[in-house]
């Protein structure tokens, strides 16, 4: 029996072993994706698994162990982008352990999350992960080298790819973020200590050549996402704002827009939605606009949450500190998914016509102030 049977015949067993929820009225049928958190607990690190529906609410399905163990502590304890991955044809997830220093890998079967493989990550406290077709490579804070590469094999294994340890421009960059160009061809990593940001070329046996390093244009640049068209997308922590860049055949950058000012400060997390983006600001608890041009340059629409029949209202109110984290959208664009740390929910939001964010669902699956990290969604 191939593993990958034996998971979905597994997989009735693990829902019925997942954590029950007194909302836990899930239906199979009413869902159109999902939403998948983890808790980073330093014990057990484990990812909780929501039904969304076609209005983008949430359900609660089960709670998931990644068989390794998260880094734990208060609000952002691994300060990077994508800890936690789906693949884009929704079939595996991705979670590193900061803990235990390994990545584990979930096969999704409809409202059901299984276990099939768990590897070392060749370095210490990995934060980061990203895919491109089968490669998928991790970010490591500690160790000589800081990116580690692997196969997913057609049973469902990770299969370290050799040659694909490297290190960054020095010993204590303290990655940010890790991930693949649209194309594939090239990997790129943020390092917030030294301000810099790495360019690889991916080999055609999945390994890494030519480190290109370039500084970035603001300080400390955190997450980092990749727009359709190409462009580089990098939230600027220490300056409170996004650039963006072009990535040229020789990996260098050139930026686009530079240093494009968000409504807080902390700017950390970053992602591209169709002619919008949007970055969470954790210090003051706000979500920042920008419009998105084709060609990768940003304008910035300032705060954009409303609350349902008060488009002027802010969330949170002022005084309340909210700590927004990993944010991640649907592929239509539609809906916008937040991990709230200080309150322990994660809250979505409908993406207007005009790039503002209606509130929509809110579900609590940790408890507020615990060191929760990393946010997956379809």
């Amino acid at each position: 029996m191939s593993k990958l049977i034996a998971t979905a015949l597994l997989c009735g067993i693990a829902l019925a072993n997942a954590v029950p929820s007194e909302s836990n009225n899930y239906s199979q049928n009413a869902a159109v994706g999902a939403v998948f958190a983890a808790t980073n607990d330093p014990n057990y690190n484990e990812v909780v698994m929501y039904g969304r529906s076609a209005s983008g609410t949430l359900t609660y399905v089960g709670t998931f162990a990644t068989g390794g163990r998260g880094q734990g502590g208060i609000n952002d304890p691994l300060q990077a982008e994508s800890s936690l991955l789906l693949s884009p044809d929704h079939n595996y997830l991705l979670a590193v352990n900061a803990g235990s220093s390994t990545i584990s890998l979930f096969r999704v079967y409809g409202n059901c999350l299984q276990l099939i493989d768990q590897k070392p990550t060749q370095g210490g406290n990995p934060v980061s992960v990203t895919m491109h077709g089968n490669l998928v490579y991790v970010a490591n804070v500690g160790g000589t080298y800081h990116t580690a590469g692997f196969r997913l094999e057609p049973w469902g294994e990770l299969a370290f790819i050799p040659n694909s340890k490297q290190p960054l421009s020095s010993l204590d960059t303290e990655p940010g973020a890790i991930a693949f160009s649209p194309d594939g061809s090239k990997l790129i990593v943020t390092e917030r200590q030294t301000s810099n940001i790495d360019v690889f070329t991916v080999a055609a046996d999945g390994s890494l050549t030519n480190p290109v390093v370039t500084a970035a244009q603001g300080v400390e640049p955190f997450g980092a996402a990749f727009a359709p068209s190409g462009a580089l997308l990098v939230a600027e922590a220490g300056s409170g704002a996004v650039s963006t860049y072009s990535l040229g055949a020789n990996n260098k950058l050139s930026v686009i827009t530079s240093k494009s000012p968000s409504s807080g400060a902390a700017t950390c997390w970053v992602i591209s939605a169709g002619g919008y983006a949007y970055a969470t600001s954790a210090i003051t608890s706000s979500i920042s606009g920008y419009q998105l041009s084709a060609a990768g340059q940003l304008v910035p629409m300032g705060i954009v949450l409303t609350e349902p029949g008060n488009a002027a209202a802010i969330f949170p109110p002022v005084g309340v500190t909210a700590f927004p984290l990993d944010l991640e959208i649907t592929a239509d664009n539609k809906f916008l998914y937040v991990v709230y740390s200080a309150l322990g929910e994660i809250i979505g939001y409908q993406v207007m016509p005009n790039g503002s964010l209606k509130k929509i669902t809110t579900v609590s699956p940790y408890a507020a102030q615990i060191g929760v990290e990393g946010l997956a969604v379809y």
